[in-house]
């Protein structure tokens, strides 16, 4: 992401059940002969912020991840075996993307992997979609291990994932996607290097039958600081920010929303220009002097916290069934 100081939605049932009480007609159907209508238990999703934190060691512990290196590739690979755990399909989506020639990129091109799994409505396939995202990649600098950028936002993804996976009723299809790319591989942010896989993603989703059902993107990205801050987002569409920002009061997590309005580029702004409302979850303020760890080889583990890796997690699970009960009016 970039700092731009230039401004600071039981099944469907059939019609009612409800005719007046008398005698059936000759041919009726029988109760005992009629289909039984199936009963989603309620399972409330659990969010383990002690696994999204043992899983945010294991990320960091691979050190440096950016686009097209082997330890983003392992990651990937790990990705994949916990989505399936979670009995969930993950999918590979590769491209290739000319890129600036540097040192970390004599070729001048680099080839880039999004991974994404679909979580599809227990109440109605055709429901609308709502995207979980984050980016995995690192920056390319030396050293960088992003604790916080990237690392965070890729855990809690993750135990996002598994938590709404065990729940029901689901009345939303959520795709949960991991970004390659996000960073720019200059060290100074200039279109169009940076959101190689948001850019990508977007730009193929919308040409398919089902973009009509995404409704909004929430995007993760900086969220594990010790002092968690999310910083209010000029990009993000005001109403979902309203909503969430309602909910996570609501939830008790209010001390976690900053008040430095700021505007922000990152992963949600190609689906923003492709008028999906759209939400950035990031504290923009990272260090003691504003955000002087920001893409230094200081974004270490030890600068984030498991509590606000939990917290994180909690509040994007109040938002989100606040976005549901929107986008799918009706009770649950």
């Amino acid at each position: 992401m970039q700092f731009h100081p230039i401004i600071s939605l039981v099944l469907a049932l059939s019609p009612l059940i409800g005719a007046p009480a008398c005698s059936q007609p000759q041919g009726a159907v029988q109760d005992s002969d009629a289909p039984k209508v199936k009963t989603l238990a309620k399972v409330a999703p659990k969010y383990d912020g002690a696994r999204a934190w043992k899983d945010m060691q294991h990320i960091v512990g691979l050190g440096p991840r950016p686009a097209g290196s082997p330890a983003l590739e392992q990651l990937r690979l790990f990705l994949e075996s916990e989505l399936r755990k979670a009995k969930l399909d993950p999918k590979r989506e590769t491209f290739e993307s000319t890129v600036p020639t540097t040192t970390f990129t004599p070729e001048g091109k680099l080839t880039f992997t999004n991974l994404y799994a679909d979580l599809i409505s227990d109440v109605d396939p055709k429901a609308p979609i709502v995207m979980v995202a984050t980016h995995m990649d690192t920056k390319f600098l030396q050293n960088f291990v992003g604790a916080n950028d990237g690392g965070s936002s890729t855990a809690a993804v993750l135990e996002l994932a598994r938590a709404l996976s065990a729940s029901s009723p689901r009345p939303v299809t959520y795709r949960f996607i991991f970004f390659d790319g996000e960073e720019a591989v200059r060290f100074t942010w200039l279109d169009p290097d940076n959101t190689y896989g948001s850019r990508h993603h977007a730009h193929e989703f919308s040409k398919k039958a089902d973009f009509e059902r995404l409704k909004a993107v929430i995007l993760l990205d900086l969220v594990g600081d010790k002092d968690l801050r999310l910083s209010p987002d000029q990009n993000s569409t005001p109403w979902l920010r309203k909503l969430f920002d309602k909910a996570i009061v609501k939830a008790g997590y209010g001390k976690h929303l900053g008040a430095q309005s700021q505007k922000l580029s990152d992963d949600h702004l190609p689906f923003k220009a492709l008028s999906i409302p759209v939400l950035d979850l990031i504290d923009f303020e990272y260090g003691p002097s504003f955000n002087n760890y920001w893409h230094t080889a200081e974004d270490t583990i030890d600068k984030c916290s498991e509590e606000s890796l939990n917290a994180i997690g909690q509040m994007t699970l109040a938002g989100l069934k606040a976005l549901n009960a929107r986008l799918v009016p009706g009770p649950r």
